[in-house]
């Protein structure tokens, strides 16, 4: 089972999670792939996700707060 890290980044600071990939090979967050500069919803708010560097072979992500229109 893949395990990824969702990094979030915003005005309160930076915390993370990791998450289990049960699923899917690749990482997915609601069923949807993962793709470097989409935007994703996570706990009702939207965000930009990045790819981030490998740690110990897990992938890491980079997620930003969504800017609206």
């Amino acid at each position: 089972m893949p395990r990824f890290q969702l990094i979030f980044r915003d005005a309160k600071g930076e915390r993370s999670e990791i998450r289990d990939n049960s699923l899917y090979g690749e990482p997915h967050i609601g069923g949807q792939l993962i793709v470097d500069g989409a935007t994703y919803t996570i706990r009702g708010s939207q965000w930009v996700i990045r790819q981030g560097e490998r740690v110990d072979g897990m992938a890491r992500f980079i997620c930003t707060p969504a800017i609206g229109p």
